[in-house]
């Protein structure tokens, strides 16, 4: 390669030591770069295997040609920039694009610089090329996405702002009209905390340091601001830390929540009237009957007044209306009670002996099955019975033909299972959805607040009550408690 070089460019290049010629060898063929030298006219004197590889021309095509990969509308300026380096300057990491044999443009970073005869004049320019193709394609496709980010930023319906140790870099205008300003340039270089309700600015506050501190982003949360003419509106934000203009930065997304807030009361007050008319409903029509035997039996007292069958009715039916009363009572805030330790087996069997009379009547038989352990709780001991007799009662009242209810103790670790085993007519599937509801009862005496009121009582002593039917079969009812001790019985 010295040789042709030497050879051919003896007019154009001058007399090269064979020292400098090695070198230039060398660096030539060792080099992973395209590189190619020419003498001061531009005609190609030398290229490297990897400039025959990246721009599909041999060597032999080449020598003495002027250059061929300058595309025609850059060769003006490249005359420019031969003049330049032919002067003695150096350029290093000139990007700008060549073309191909096969006539397509590539993107290129060109470092040039003269080579010197041994009077130290410019013999010839040395080009080096290295391809940046996948590079520009990677900022170009970073370009593109970045304005179409900038687009749906631009037009999301909801703010969206970037702070700088909460100084406002970046709002969109959605966030600007937000905080009630004519235009994005009004609030850039603000505060973010002049916007921030002082309710929510500890909460802020935090939030920033995690997301700066700790580089994590942090999840949706509603707080309050203050427009800028001191309207405060409530909002949902959420943020992460992210790298803006090459700083570490935080970005905000807001949404405007106020007027969901509105429906949300809106509709939380027409539900509460709603039940409020439906409980009202539903306690006229339970007391009313009642009411019209006890106007009825009272007409009939006022005409016989020594009838005591009828004073007697009149009495029973009071006495539903206070039952109700006190059911209603019940559902309100419960008054301060004093727990204490209560044994499942005794209070179980204490029911048993109340409803035994009335399971004699029904042809019912009360098996209890209590396992070896006799399992404390801590409740009201009063709350837990009137639990279970309404279980009990409910259980009796689904067996009208007869049948046995099975009344177990198990324990499963930390819980008390007391479960209750009917063979009653069961419960469909479509009903089941409704127990717990007042007024809405499997027995046609009862008005849907016992198991209410059960329910209620159960979640108060931190325990769960589960149901289970078959039509026809019969029903099943978990109540479990949280054991305070466990004493095995000998």
């Amino acid at each position: 390669m010295s040789k042709r070089l030497i050879d051919y460019g003896q007019g154009q290049m001058g007399e090269q030591s064979e020292d400098n010629a090695e070198k230039l060898k060398s660096f030539m063929e060792h080099n992973p770069d395209a590189i190619s030298i020419v003498d001061l006219e531009g005609r190609t004197l030398q290229v490297n295997a990897a400039f025959e590889e990246f721009f599909g021309w041999a060597n032999d095509e080449l020598i003495g040609m002027p250059f061929p990969i300058i595309p025609e509308f850059l060769k003006e300026s490249v005359n420019e920039l031969h003049d330049q380096i032919k002067s003695g300057e150096q350029k290093k990491g000139f990007e700008t694009v060549r073309q191909r044999k096969d006539g397509r443009l590539i993107h290129v970073s060109i470092s040039l610089f003269n080579i010197q005869d041994n009077e130290n004049e410019p013999c010839a320019l040395v080009f080096v090329y290295r391809d940046i193709t996948k590079q520009k394609l990677a900022e170009a496709a970073l370009k593109e996405s970045e304005q179409r980010y900038r687009s749906l930023v631009e037009v999301s319906p909801e703010a969206i702002f970037v702070h700088r140790n909460g100084i406002i870099e970046y709002m969109n205008p959605m966030g600007a009209k937000m905080l009630g300003m004519d235009s994005v340039e009004d609030i850039i270089g603000k505060s973010v905390f002049q916007f921030v309700h002082p309710d929510s600015r500890e909460s802020v506050k935090k939030r920033i340091e995690i997301m700066r501190d700790e580089h994590k982003a942090v999840d949706l949360l509603e707080q309050k601001f203050i427009r800028l003419d001191g309207q405060v509106f409530c909002g949902e934000t959420l943020g992460l830390p992210i790298n803006y203009n090459g700083y570490p930065a935080i970005q905000v997304f807001c949404r405007d929540i106020t007027e969901r807030k509105k429906t949300e009361e809106l509709l939380c007050k027409s539900n509460m009237l709603s039940a409020v008319g439906q409980m009202a409903a539903g306690m006229a029509h339970e007391i009313r009957n009642p009411l019209t035997t006890v106007k009825g039996f009272l007409q009939l007292l006022r005409e016989n007044p020594y009838q005591k069958d009828y004073l007697e009715i009149t009495v029973s039916e009071v006495e539903k209306i206070e039952v109700l009363a006190n059911e209603f009572l019940s559902l309100a805030e419960p008054e301060a009670k004093v727990w204490e330790s209560i044994q499942l087996n005794d209070i179980l069997d204490s029911v048993i002996t109340l409803e035994e009379f009335q399971a004699i009547l029904n042809d019912v038989e009360i098996i209890n099955e209590y396992k070896a352990c006799n399992a404390s709780v801590m409740g009201d001991p009063n709350q837990l019975k009137q639990v279970f007799t309404n279980v009990v009662n409910n259980a009796i009242e689904s067996m009208p033909n007869g049948g046995k209810l099975y009344i177990q103790v198990n324990d499963e670790g930390e819980s008390a299972i007391i479960r209750f085993i009917d063979q009653g007519c069961g419960i469909s599937n479509e009903r089941m959805k409704h127990l717990g509801q007042p007024f809405y009862s499997t027995t046609e005496k009862g008005t849907g607040l016992g198991l209410m009121v059960s329910t209620k009582i159960i979640h108060e002593h931190n325990g769960e009550i589960h149901f289970s039917s078959e039509v026809g079969k019969g029903t099943i009812v978990d109540i479990i408690l949280p054991i305070t001790g466990i004493q095995n019985e000998k």
